[in-house]
């Protein structure tokens, strides 16, 4: 019997690997609805063993990062010459800042109901990020920029043990979070507006001094490679 080959998640799927044929006939025809796409995509074994690598490091994180957040706050670190902080005046753009990565971050959720393409890419690639950032942390200790303004995130205390970080510097995890979900979505309109969303983010960080500059733009390239090995392995 033959099978024609259609495309899941923006790929190309054998139809040999499907577990009834009609299920992998087109888009359309596959799935017409949410739960149909889910039905597919939790079939593929790379998708369960991505989602649950992932949420485990998010479960380890909530239990091993306010030590590891402690750890940082009372290390010193080098305190960086940043030219163009020295332009932008120190402003506070806290909960403008907040009310951004919330929305961004709700909207991906929202969109995952619906994608579980959207869902697997985000996910995953979030989790990389998390192990990435650990790493650059350690390895590059900094000290806050002068005239630094804090950002109490109501949530970072179940995260790091503190109402606000000043030496959780190097990448930034605000920036790197919001290019991800413009990654991680497809519709042109709405990657249009997340790429907005994470150019204004970034310049708000900047003017609310919680960065380096170095910090802000280190995180896009950390981004995209934690996107590619996510989607490597997935797909």
């Amino acid at each position: 019997m033959r099978f024609k080959r259609c495309t899941f998640a923006g790929q190309r799927v054998n139809p040999q690997h499907a577990l009834k044929p009609r299920e992998y006939c087109s888009m359309e025809l596959a799935a017409k609805n949410t739960d149909g796409l889910w039905r597919i995509a939790w079939k593929r074994p790379r998708f369960r063993v991505a989602t649950f690598l992932s949420v485990l490091v998010l479960l380890m994180s909530w239990i091993v990062l306010p030590s590891f957040f402690q750890f940082l706050e009372q290390r010193p670190g080098a305190l960086l010459d940043d030219p163009v902080l020295r332009i932008l005046p120190a402003k506070d753009f806290s909960e403008i800042i907040f009310f951004l990565i919330y929305l961004s971050l709700f909207y991906v959720i929202a969109r995952s109901f619906f994608s579980p393409a959207v869902f697997i890419r985000f996910l995953s690639s979030y989790a990389l990020v998390i192990l990435m950032r650990v790493v650059t942390l350690y390895i590059v200790p900094l000290d806050p920029p002068a005239n630094l303004i804090l950002m109490p995130d109501p949530l970072t205390p179940f995260f790091s043990g503190a109402q606000a970080l000043t030496r959780d510097l190097f990448f930034s995890g605000h920036t790197a979070t919001a290019f991800l979900v413009f990654l991680s979505l497809t519709g042109k309109a709405e990657k249009l507006a997340a790429l907005a969303l994470v150019i204004v983010l970034a310049l708000l960080l900047l003017f609310q001094h919680i960065h380096y500059t170095i910090d802000v733009l280190a995180a896009i390239p950390f981004a995209y490679l934690c996107y590619r090995i996510s989607k490597k392995i997935v797909s």
